[in-house]
């Protein structure tokens, strides 16, 4: 039997997660990438065996070749997600894509239609789905055991090293670059909700601003970038990029490029990534370009009037995510980075749920990303579907509701109908 080809379009962390799980995939085989970075490139080359030829500098040179394997992952920044989605669609290719499927409801609406007109195979990167931390949950309530679920309360604990990396310093800092952060972050969330209830969301309303990261919250004496910060404040600073990826973020890689190059240690190489005025990740989180929120909560209601509600923050130590389910049985209550689910009927004990006897591999978002990779081979090859499939058609619930979300917010709350 020959192995189904697959390329990759955006061979950043990402990509490079999936090249992993098709390399080691004996149904799927790698065929090529296409990154702007060099060092990607260079990485594909190197790790994952990929020949000169067939490292692409960028989604338009791959694709200019036509079609030249069975499917495509596309992990390209959010704005760019619709042209690489539509040209991959009408080469051929089914495709799966990162979330957001893009920065407007327009352009995911424009998405679908070629997804309609050309018959490929879609799926959205919602991983959280696949997870046994969710999954296990959704368990529970289709069977009744906490009664209907009346209530759903989520919130998503970025973490304020992460968010300082990401949203502030990075790549989803500026919504007119990429997208609102209620989309690019929190998709995932509302899926989530939306796919726990089963059931239509008819309203929404949101509030939230960005509180912290602005120069009028700039420490006395500081600097525009960290390495001109004098140390006595620097000091007392959770946010110096040097204590980041130095000490904190130090297993993060994204910022690193090709270390493995540098002729020293680790740490001498952030630091000379650090002094470079150039490098965003060496400015100070008050002297930012950044205007995307860093707390946020989104208020909704479901058919049936059941309701939900997510918040979102920056301000937390750890990145995981939290969770309370409300049922008129019973109720549930649960840590995604403990890896258990306690389980609170109200006409028996309580228990716990152990994820880790479900599942041998949960890193990556609970081992979703894995099972995701898993389920969408089965996917284009024919396979029965799924519960957890994330099609684009079913993933444009979520999207629809953080256009709303954001919507709200910028409308100071007001409830937005989205049915």
């Amino acid at each position: 039997m020959d192995k189904i080809g697959i390329i990759i379009i955006g061979f950043g962390s990402r990509g490079q997660l999936f090249g992993g799980y098709i390399k080691a995939d004996e149904r799927t085989e790698l065929t090529a990438v296409a990154d702007v970075n060099p060092e990607a490139r260079e990485k594909a080359i190197k790790e994952f065996g990929i020949k000169s030829e067939n490292c692409f500098k960028s989604a338009e040179e791959i694709l200019a070749k036509g079609k030249i394997a069975d499917a495509a992952f596309i992990c390209t920044q959010d704005k760019q997600h619709k042209e690489h989605a539509i040209k991959a669609m009408r080469l051929g290719y089914d495709i799966c894509l990162e979330k957001p499927i893009a920065t407007t409801m327009e352009d995911c609406e424009d998405i679908l239609k070629v997804q309609e007109e050309t018959g490929r195979k879609v799926m959205i990167c919602h991983v959280l789905r696949y997870s046994p931390f969710y999954m296990k949950m959704r368990e529970v309530i289709k069977s009744g055991e906490i009664g209907d679920a009346v209530t759903i309360s989520q919130t998503e604990n970025v973490a304020y090293w992460h968010d300082a990396h990401s949203y502030v310093r990075g790549a989803w800092r500026n919504k007119e670059e990429s997208s609102p952060m209620i989309l690019a972050k929190c998709c995932h969330d509302l899926d989530i909700i939306f796919w726990l209830l089963g059931k239509k969301c008819k309203k929404v309303s949101s509030f939230g601003d960005l509180y912290y990261f602005k120069k009028e919250n700039a420490p006395k004496g500081s600097a525009d970038r960290c390495f001109r910060c004098p140390e006595s404040v620097k000091k007392d600073c959770p946010y110096d990029a040097f204590k980041i990826y130095n000490d904190i973020y130090k297993a993060y890689n994204p910022i690193l490029g090709n270390a493995m190059a540098f002729r020293g240690t680790r740490k001498e190489y952030v630091d000379e990534l650090l002094s470079d005025e150039k490098f965003p990740y060496g400015r100070c989180v008050f002297a930012c370009d950044n205007d995307v929120v860093d707390h946020q909560v989104v208020n909704m209601l479901f058919e049936g009037n059941v309701t939900a509600q997510l918040t979102m923050t920056a301000f937390s130590k750890e990145c995981h995510r939290c969770i309370k389910v409300h049922g008129t049985l019973g109720e549930m209550v649960a840590d995604m980075e403990e890896n258990s689910i306690l389980v609170k009927p109200f006409r028996s004990e309580d228990y716990v749920i152990d994820i880790t006897k479900y599942a041998t591999d949960l890193t990556v978002h609970g081992g979703g990303d894995k099972l995701l990779f898993e389920d969408f081979v089965s996917y284009i090859t024919g396979g029965a579907p799924t519960d957890t499939r994330t099609t684009l058609a079913d993933s444009l619930i979520s999207h629809r509701m953080s256009f709303a979300a954001e919507e709200s917010r910028l409308s100071g709350g007001e409830p937005v109908d989205i049915r």
